[in-house]
Parts: C-alpha cells; sequence; structure tokens
C-alpha cells in the first residue's frame, strides 16, 4: 500500500465502480463521488453530491489530504442528454474546470487524471494515426471532451501540474448502462430479442475492454518516470461486427442479429496506441475474444 489518498470522480460507474475496487488495497484512502451509491467501508468515502465552487473543492481536497486524482466522471457518450445541452458542457467542461483549479490552488495534486474519448477527434478516417491528429469532434460530447483536453493540457503546460489525459477508443463491459453495440447486442441475444443493427457486418470498430482501462489507469497513476501528456487507450485488436457476433454466439443460442446494407455512420479507424506502450509499458490483454468471455462470466 502506499501514502497516496486518492480521489477518484465517476466512482460507481462503468470505470470507476472496477477502478476503484481495484485500488481498495493499492492506496492509503479513496474518495469516490458519484450520484449512485457506493457502500465500501475499508478506506473509503464515498460522497453522493459536492458543491462544485473551487473554494469547496479545495476544503476537500484539503480535508481528505488528496494527493492524486482520477476524473472519470461526467456524461458518459454522445447518447445522453443530447435535448439538454446545458447539462452535458455542466458536467464536462465546467466541473472539470472548477476541478483543476481547485487542484492548482491547493498546490499538492501529484498526478491528475483525465479520461479523455476517442470522440474528441471526431472522424478518426486514418489508420495508426497518433496523438497529434486533429481533433474535429462531431458532437457535442466529443466537443466537451475535447475542451477539457486542451484547457488541461495549456494547465499542464502553464502551471507546472502533473496531468495525462486518456483519450479512450470505445469502451465496453457487464457494467456499461448506456448504449453500446456489444451491450445491446448481448443484451437482445439474452432476452431473445431481435436487434436491427444500422451498419454492414464487416464493419470494424476500436472498442476496449473495461478491464483493459482499469489497468491503464493503474499504471499511470504509479508511473514514476518522465511521461507526455496525452495518450491513446485501445484494445489489441480491430474486430468486426461479424466477428463480435461470432464470439457472442458461443454463449447464447439462436441470436437474432441482423445487419444493414449500407453503413449509417462513418466508420472509426483504429488509432496507434505505440506511446503509451514505449512511455508508460502498458498494453491490452483483452482481445474481443478475451473481453467477451469475461463479460458473460460476469453476469452468468
Amino acid at each position: 500500500m502506499n501514502l497516496d489518498n486518492v480521489l477518484i470522480t465517476g466512482a460507481s460507474g462503468l470505470i470507476g465502480s472496477p477502478l476503484v475496487k481495484k485500488l481498495l488495497n493499492k492506496v492509503n484512502f479513496i474518495v469516490g463521488v458519484d450520484p449512485v451509491h457506493k457502500d465500501l467501508q475499508q478506506n473509503y468515502k464515498h460522497l453522493t453530491d459536492i458543491n462544485q465552487d473551487v473554494s469547496d473543492i479545495v476544503k476537500l481536497l484539503t480535508k481528505y489530504n488528496i494527493s492524486k486524482i482520477i476524473h472519470v466522471g461526467g456524461v458518459s457518450g454522445p447518447m445522453l442528454y443530447n435535448d439538454k445541452p446545458d447539462l452535458i458542457v455542466q458536467n464536462n467542461v465546467i466541473f472539470t474546470m472548477r476541478l483543476i483549479e481547485a487542484s492548482r490552488i491547493y498546490g499538492k495534486i501529484k498526478r491528475f487524471i483525465f479520461c479523455s474519448s476517442i470522440s474528441a477527434y471526431g472522424k478518426l478516417n486514418e489508420s495508426n494515426t497518433n496523438e497529434e491528429y486533429r481533433m474535429a469532434p462531431e458532437n457535442l460530447y466529443g466537443a466537451t471532451k475535447a475542451s477539457c483536453d486542451m484547457l488541461l493540457k495549456m494547465y499542464a503546460q502553464n502551471y507546472g501540474l502533473d496531468i495525462m489525459s486518456l483519450r479512450l477508443s470505445t469502451v465496453y463491459g457487464y457494467r456499461r448502462s448506456t448504449s453500446c453495440f456489444i451491450n445491446d447486442m448481448i443484451n437482445s441475444a439474452i432476452n431473445n430479442r431481435t436487434i436491427n443493427l444500422p451498419f454492414k457486418k464487416d464493419l470494424c470498430w476500436p472498442y476496449v475492454y473495461v478491464k483493459d482501462v482499469v489497468s491503464c489507469i493503474e499504471k499511470c497513476l504509479i508511473h514514476s518516470k518522465k511521461h507526455s501528456y496525452d495518450y491513446n487507450v485501445s484494445g489489441p485488436d480491430f474486430p468486426s461486427y461479424q466477428e463480435i457476433l461470432e464470439q457472442i454466439n458461443l454463449y447464447v443460442e439462436n441470436s437474432q442479429v441482423t445487419f444493414s446494407n449500407k453503413n449509417s455512420f462513418d466508420e472509426r479507424k483504429l488509432f496507434s496506441i505505440e506511446k503509451i506502450k514505449n512511455e508508460i509499458d502498458w498494453e491490452p490483454k483483452y482481445s474481443i475474444k478475451q473481453g467477451i468471455k469475461d463479460y458473460f462470466s460476469n453476469i452468468i
């Protein structure tokens, strides 16, 4: 166990929940922030609501002697709150900026990890691109992630804060509550429902399994050597939806999946994760085969 007291936002979510469990016995103390309550006693304090004024966040960091922050929380995808754009901005941009400004004033944060998104890039239509690929988000969610990403980079450069931005490809896992085609396919198969997918079966998509994301964050949290600001994070393969369906069919019978004869959105290419492999010594372990196997082992 190290001596860090860690603040984790989104502590009850798809990434935050397993992350808390993973770190619980590896750090001194965890403060989790999430509207959904989590009942963990040992070395853990859960806050369902906090005052988001900068001065109050500084008091929170001081009270719990926080030394590292993992910012996972916020609106978690472009499918949410499109009828309430101010809510997306409030949760993703304003809270993030208040959190990093409080960190600057507090002056004792040794590392701030921000979970950004592939959506910050927008149309990722070139293969094997690195972190220098231009940001051109195509939806408000992506714009909020890109905004935070660029603003945090300036905080790192101008104020000497130790910040790492992890640009995650599409995360899937058994705890995900928002829409994701892998989750939708599995849930429809389990419940014997037909699902009509708006793309061709040979469409490939950059997925990353939640346990790989958790291991990546943990690795970044404890990394003690020199590092860059931003890192792409994805899975080890680039599966087509036909390949994904074949893996799902190993665990359920009579899945009723139909594909379209055209793609209703642009294909995303797989970006490069060489930078995080070389600098942080992290690489993903869960192929789509291994990820779906683990997925089913946790729901059956």
